[in-house]
């Protein structure tokens, strides 16, 4: 099955022992997703003076899906997209020791449900 990024950053996924199992390279036009923010004057138990807004952010402009494609995007881009069962979120991400991200360990589907534990035997 095909992946494509649609992050503005290589995604790479590497094993438990930092070994590089796949790359993607970064979008040529990522997709994003905007943020209109509108200040809030207060909000009951936040102490004066502490700012505050209200946010609503738009929708990426995702390509269609396509059968057997799979789309790498942001947290934020997957979060907005609820209904699209093709898209991939970097996860368990990897840092260098100066807290920037070279890697991840898995991906999380967009939209697909968590699975219940099956109930231990016996019960």
């Amino acid at each position: 099955m095909p992946v494509v990024n649609l992050t503005p950053h290589v995604v790479t996924v590497v094993d438990e022992r930092s070994r590089v199992i796949e790359s993607w390279p970064r979008a040529t036009h990522p997709v994003r997703v905007e943020a209109v923010r509108v200040p809030v004057p207060e909000a009951d138990g936040v102490p004066a003076g502490v700012p505050l807004v209200a946010e609503r952010r738009t929708r990426a402009d995702l390509p269609e899906p396509q059968a057997g494609v799979w789309f790498i995007v942001s947290s934020v881009v997957g979060s907005a997209h609820p209904e699209r069962h093709d898209l991939l979120v970097p996860s368990d991400l990897v840092r260098d020791g100066h807290g920037v991200v070279t890697a991840c360990r898995s991906f999380v589907i967009s939209g697909r449900p968590v699975p219940a534990r099956p109930e231990p035997a016996g019960r």
